[in-house]
């Protein structure tokens, strides 16, 4: 037998990136949702699953590696959030603007870069709210700033491309918001649907952004979100309500809105904070990642400025149907991933 005709396997020795991102990837997907039917149960691991399998590395370290290979000093970075309609969220859920705030601080911090903030005006209180949170914590002159989106497809489109040319950011992340589906239509996780003219097109950002090369990261929780859009079929397939859409559009629930980077997490906040871990440990320096006391002020920020815990509907300091306790002590957990790696 000849050596050309020998298979042999080689084990690669994981380094210790990617180990501490294996640990920051099974902390952000561990499934704490209520049984009680306010979000889709058992579908954490399996979404998370389908995206693993799609990028072949630990989500969070890899999102946070392509940031730290793309962003200096001075760059401009957009983090889009904000998802949920009235009646039951008014002014949008919990889930959301805290993880952005979290990210846009971590990035910062990192990176020295500048941060807009991108929503629309049903969900601009809370998302002031955790900006003013932000810089006021940081210190020196506001690094975060907040723009909105108009609702409707046309008006969106306007400003979508006014604010890639005016900003030039080199990076466009999006925590917890909805993309449309094939025929154009937003759907909650649940099936919900909402009318295209009254919802803000913020996706449209991740659309202009890859055609001018732009680093774009989808953090999602439902497969709704914008991000899921190249995985769609996949995440369709392990949907526990079959992604139906209850309206009847044929395409169902899932975006087709994709990212260079998608992060699936069990809590959109959770990805945004598996993010800015792992450009902790990468960077060498905790303080990159936040603490439990501002977490909880955080949470409480946006439920002052009229956000409600998106499982429940209740003005609360809840994200997802869980308490702001269980959000500290994930943070702290996180903390202890990022210290044990430093």
């Amino acid at each position: 037998m000849s050596l050309s005709t020998v298979k042999t396997s080689v084990t690669m020795t994981p380094t210790n990136d990617q180990i501490t991102g294996e640990r920051i990837d099974r902390l952000m997907t561990v499934e704490i949702r209520p049984l009680n039917g306010g979000l889709p149960a058992g579908y954490v691991v399996p979404m998370y699953n389908v995206c693993r399998a799609h990028h072949g590395e630990p989500l969070s370290s890899l999102a946070a590696r392509k940031l730290a290979d793309t962003l200096s000093r001075g760059d401009i970075v957009f983090i889009a959030t904000g998802a949920g309609t009235p009646p039951r969220l008014p002014q949008g859920e919990t889930d959301g603007p805290v993880g952005a705030a979290v990210l846009a601080r971590a990035l910062i911090a990192a990176f020295g870069v500048r941060v807009v903030l991108v929503t629309e005006d049903a969900h601009v209180a809370p998302v002031m709210a955790v900006a003013a949170t932000i810089n006021a914590e940081m210190g020196g002159p506001a690094a975060i700033s907040t723009v909105c989106f108009p609702l409707g497809l046309e008006p969106g489109r306007r400003i979508a491309q006014t604010l890639m040319e005016e900003y030039r950011p080199r990076a466009v992340v999006f925590v917890e918001r909805d993309g449309p589906n094939k025929e154009g239509y937003f759907h909650g996780v649940r099936g919900d649907c909402r009318n295209p003219e009254d919802v803000g097109h913020v996706y449209l950002l991740a659309d202009f952004a890859r055609k001018r090369g732009v680093l774009t990261i989808g953090v999602g929780d439902g497969g709704n979100e914008v991000g899921f859009g190249a995985v769609r079929d996949a995440i369709t397939a392990v949907h526990p309500l079959g992604g139906k859409s209850l309206a009847g559009h044929e395409s169902g629930v899932v975006t087709v809105t994709a990212t260079d980077v998608v992060v699936s997490a069990s809590v959109s906040n959770w990805g945004a904070y598996a993010i800015a871990a792992a450009l902790a440990a990468q960077t060498g320096n905790i303080d990159v990642l936040h603490t439990q006391a501002l977490e909880h002020e955080l949470i409480e920020a946006t439920v002052k400025a009229g956000a409600r815990d998106g499982a429940t509907s209740k003005a609360e300091a809840a994200v997802d149907g869980i308490n702001w306790q269980g959000h500290t002590s994930f943070v702290e957990l996180l903390r202890s991933i990022v210290t044990v790696s430093l």
